[in-house]
């Protein structure tokens, strides 16, 4: 049944996701900073790093790896939408893009250790804006365009340091790398002109480098089924080897049509190296155990779980050097909070004895507030949103494991400056993990009687 499962998703992610993409800040650098979250923690205003359920991989926090349920692996996959209305005094536009936000694969071993791989985009490079000025008679038209993304693929692994039943420390890392292709083009012509003669510059950035990330987890469990949990990610700052070509070119007929590009220079490949910004996250998180008696006498065990984190990111350092040339993009660090809420009526089941359908959903509203890095006016961009998700359990071979999850966050983004770009969206993330039935355990010693 989990290999059967398992070839369906794969299947549908080889065929990938269409769609237009448009994100309107990430001319700068290498592009947005994409928050690649599973749709079970967008759900809750993208607070992640406390998290640690035995059906769930978050790898987000790699320390959360070795809580897994034991010897069972779990695969991963989630796609997100985020559906734009932009605004700019008068004008108005509508944007939308979807892609792939995870796969992986996780499980647990040996008692107190986890392991997970997977591949995740971490920047995206999306953008068209169109500026027209008049100059003497003629209409000038300038045309900004950039395009790719910057993935990582990564293994992680994770320890239970300390393993009392009572208290847990767990840390963990991912290794891998980033690597992709982003470009930037900037096209001006004469739009009066009937040939619509014109030159390009185009600069493109190929990244393809080493890169880790740690956590930690801290989990206490108090008496009458209440549990407190700390944690924290770190991302450090490092250096990815990058090469950059910039090439200028003139059209004599149509600007629009690269058949028609004649190169007048090139800069060559230059190697090179890109800072990346430092970040981290920590968090707290509190759950509790809620036991009530149902209408027919039995009791229910509810669980309740509130989750608060801090995210920064240090982007003073941000740079991209090659050779004698080197970019900076005045970026300011960025800094935000998240706070979570979990519901699950019914926790416990027993052999054929299953929670009703609506006891078995994981509810969970949140919010979040960010600074972003861009500045419009001398004031920083931010962005807020409120979210709601839900976890629809699926069962496989009298087990629960396997999930649908969603998440549907609305927010704005902005700084409300005269002549800047204010955007209200709507973000759907959708995920599914798929889990093993009872007989699929995995590094069981079988004995013959």
């Amino acid at each position: 049944m989990f290999n059967r499962f398992l070839l369906i998703v794969m299947i549908s992610v080889a065929y990938g996701v269409a769609a237009q993409t448009n994100f309107p800040y990430s001319s700068a650098g290498v592009g947005e900073r994409l928050n690649s979250v599973h749709p079970v923690f967008s759900g809750m205003g993208n607070q992640s790093v406390t998290y640690a359920y035995p059906s769930v991989l978050n790898t987000s926090n790699p320390a959360t790896y070795s809580y897994l349920r034991h010897q069972f692996p779990i695969f991963s996959v989630g796609f997100s939408t985020r559906l734009s209305f932009n605004q700019a005094d008068s004008i108005k536009e509508f944007n939308s893009s979807s892609n792939i936000s995870e796969i992986a694969f996780g499980l647990s071993f040996a008692k107190r250790f986890g392991l997970a791989f997977g591949l995740k985009p971490v920047y995206k490079k999306s953008y068209s804006i169109t500026e027209k000025y008049l100059l003497m008679e003629d209409s000038v038209r300038y045309d900004y365009m950039g395009n790719g993304t910057l993935n990582k693929a990564f293994i992680g692994f994770s320890v239970n340091i300390l393993n009392y039943k009572s208290f847990k420390w767990s840390v963990g890392g991912n290794v891998g790398g980033v690597f992709g292709t982003v470009q930037d083009e900037r096209r001006s012509s004469i739009e009066t002109a009937i040939a619509k003669p014109g030159g390009v510059e185009t600069r493109s950035q190929h990244l393809r480098s080493f890169h880790y990330d740690l956590g930690t987890l801290i989990q206490y469990h108090i008496k009458n089924g209440h549990m407190i949990s700390v944690g924290g990610t770190y991302e450090p700052q490092q250096q990815i080897r990058s090469s950059y070509n910039r090439q200028l070119s003139y059209s004599a007929s149509d600007v629009s049509n690269p058949n028609t590009y004649q190169l007048l220079t090139e800069s060559g490949e230059l190697k090179g190296k890109i800072l990346f910004a430092s970040s981290y996250n920590v968090g707290v998180s509190y759950s509790k155990i809620l036991k009530t008696t149902k209408k027919d006498g039995g009791e229910r065990n509810a669980q309740l779980m509130v989750a608060a984190s801090y995210s920064a990111t240090d982007w003073s350092k941000y740079r991209e050097n090659y050779s004698d040339t080197s970019f900076s993009y005045n970026l300011k660090n960025s800094s935000g909070f998240q706070v979570g809420v979990q519901y699950i009526p019914e926790t416990q089941y027993f052999g054929n004895l299953m929670p009703k359908f609506f006891e078995r959903i994981n509810y969970r509203v949140g919010f979040y507030s960010n600074a972003l890095p861009y500045m419009y006016n001398g004031a920083q961009l931010n962005e807020w949103a409120a979210t709601v998700g839900f976890g629809i359990p699926v069962l496989v071979d009298k087990r629960l494991d396997s999930s649908i999850q969603l998440g549907v966050g609305v927010g704005k983004r902005g700084n409300n400056q005269p002549g800047a770009m204010n955007e209200t969206f709507v973000a759907v993330n959708l995920g599914i993990l798929i889990a093993p039935g009872i007989n699929d355990r995995w590094f069981v010693k079988r004995k013959l009687d």
